[in-house]
């Protein structure tokens, strides 16, 4: 099992459920004692989305391209880095915005970046959550290459 790989998962997972909160409280609203104590956490779930996200895009854009990961295991490797990397700019980039020093135009053109994403924050959150549940099966070897 990739560790990587594995927090990248459960940090999408958790993202993903914040993402798509206003649709699991029209469901059950008895969920929302558990959204609630995963929301002060938001922005350090965005960082470590958006982190993690990169690293393992980064670590396995060799295997995905190549085609040894497998059809469903590198469409569902994909799809979870490029959620987690959405999401995590979404949620994570106001604290990161903190982080930086001083004004600058790459600050301002994040900020633009996270609302023009911000509209799609339930779709992301679902493909995330979709994606992340299939490379746990693979990580836990329920589903084979």
């Amino acid at each position: 099992m990739d560790l990587l790989i594995f927090l990248n998962a459960i940090a999408l997972i958790l993202g993903g459920i914040l993402a798509v909160s206003g649709l699991i409280l029209s469901k059950k609203p008895d969920a929302k004692r558990f959204i609630d104590a995963l929301t002060p956490f938001q922005a350090l779930i965005g960082v470590a989305m958006l982190a993690l996200g990169l690293i393992n895009f980064l670590r396995g854009f060799k295997q995905l391209t190549s085609g040894t990961a497998g059809t469903l295991a590198g469409g569902a490797g994909l799809c979870m880095m490029f959620a987690a990397i959405l999401l995590g700019l979404l949620f994570g980039m106001p604290q990161i915005a903190k982080w930086i020093p001083g004004d600058s135009s790459a600050e301002q053109k994040a900020l633009e970046l996270t609302r023009k994403i911000a509209g799609f924050q339930v779709l992301i959150g679902l493909i995330g959550l979709a994606a992340s549940l299939v490379v746990l099966l693979y990580q836990f070897k329920i589903l084979k290459h």
